[in-house]
């Protein structure tokens, strides 16, 4: 672990912009902390406001402290350049420098975010539920924020599906916002997902990092799903990201009368998707209904596939092949990850190679 690109998001005054600037130009969180004043000033770009923050809190950092707490709550990190980095994050706008994450990365594209208001309706809940179960027992991955309501709900429905959910913290990994979530965020963990955060850790909870954090809400996925939202809530500052990364949005319509429902009919009447179950989604995006298929393969999924095999899986056919290309497409994997979890599947007898070269499902 390279403790030093670890810790040096925790410096106040240094927005992702910059670090992302510090990283291009002194490669290494070690040269950043070991750089003198002149070149932080010259080359690394940093205003006098800046540089002052940084040198004192290099000065008052315990490194040490930091690696202790990053091992305790199992909390690892990537930055851009690494492989585990989420692909549509990346390439974002204003992608975090560094992500903090417990847990796995989902290694797919075929990612969603479910948001809305906290205080949701019985309607609501259950329509965030239904729709985030019914597209993970499809090989959707769920993205949230974690809160209450709507977010919960839908994190709650991915659990009753198969693939992997993913909540989006506004705090340092070691925190637990809202601090009831706590037993949902560890059965997210070991459900193959993740929490994932921009913040160091010890990043307390602040209102502010709220609206931040919506961003990578938005940018990891392809759409963002708005169940509930009065017309100032919070999913509609996700909606706006959304709109500014080019994702679609989708809007669950509700009761014309209610205030939970405004912004959402709003997001309907300015052109959102409007979206009444699972298969609008998957319509949408021209995703394969995969469901009926893994219910008749179940003797495949005795053999203990991983999670990264069950994914490769999913993208084979019984009888259409595929080709390593276009699984290196689809998945967004490396070539050497490929190559490795294709002859695992092969090991394990449920895909086979064909002689030109493709793959598909064993009969």
């Amino acid at each position: 672990m390279d403790i030093y690109t670890a810790s040096i998001p925790g410096c106040p005054w240094l927005g992702s912009k910059t670090i992302r600037h510090l990283l291009s130009v002194f490669k290494t969180g070690e040269k950043i902390w070991n750089a003198t004043s002149e070149e932080l000033h010259e080359k690394g770009k940093l205003t006098s406001k800046q540089l002052n923050s940084f040198l004192k809190y290099r000065k008052e950092a315990d490194l040490e402290k930091i690696y202790k707490l990053m091992q305790n709550f199992n909390i690892k990190y990537c930055t851009l350049n690494d492989e585990v980095y989420p692909k549509l994050l990346a390439n974002t706008i204003n992608p975090p420098p560094v992500l903090y994450y417990r847990g796995e990365l989902p290694i797919t594209d075929r990612i969603i975010s479910i948001v809305g208001i906290r205080k949701a309706t019985v309607y609501g809940i259950k329509t965030a539920k239904e729709i985030a179960k019914e597209l993970s027992e499809r090989n959707v991955v769920i993205v949230s924020g974690g809160a209450r309501g709507i977010d919960s709900a839908a994190h709650k429905g991915a659990l009753e599906g198969k693939s992997a959910t993913v909540t989006v913290a506004a705090c340092g990994l070691d925190k637990t916002y809202p601090a009831e979530n706590r037993n949902l965020f560890e059965k997210i963990i070991a459900h193959g997902g993740c929490i994932i955060s921009e913040y160091a850790p010890g990043t307390p909870p602040l209102g502010r990092q709220f609206p931040a954090r919506n961003r990578i809400i938005a940018g990891m996925t392809r759409g963002v799903i708005v169940i509930e939202a009065a017309e100032k809530s919070g999913s509609l500052i996700t909606a706006d990201f959304a709109l500014e990364e080019g994702r679609d949005i989708f809007a669950v319509p509700g009761n014309i009368w209610a205030e939970s429902s405004k912004g959402t009919n709003k997001l309907l009447k300015i052109g959102a998707f409007c979206c009444t179950s699972y298969e609008d989604i998957l319509s949408e995006y021209g995703w394969e209904d995969k469901k009926e298929i893994k219910c008749k393969k179940d003797k495949t999924f005795n053999k203990q596939l991983t999670l990264e095999e069950e994914v490769l899986y999913r993208f084979c056919s019984e009888s259409v092949e595929i080709t390593e290309d276009e699984l290196l497409i689809k998945t967004g994997m490396s070539l050497k990850t490929l190559k490795s979890l294709l002859l695992q599947l092969q090991l394990k007898g449920v895909v086979i190679q064909t002689p030109s070269g493709g793959f598909i499902i064993s009969g």
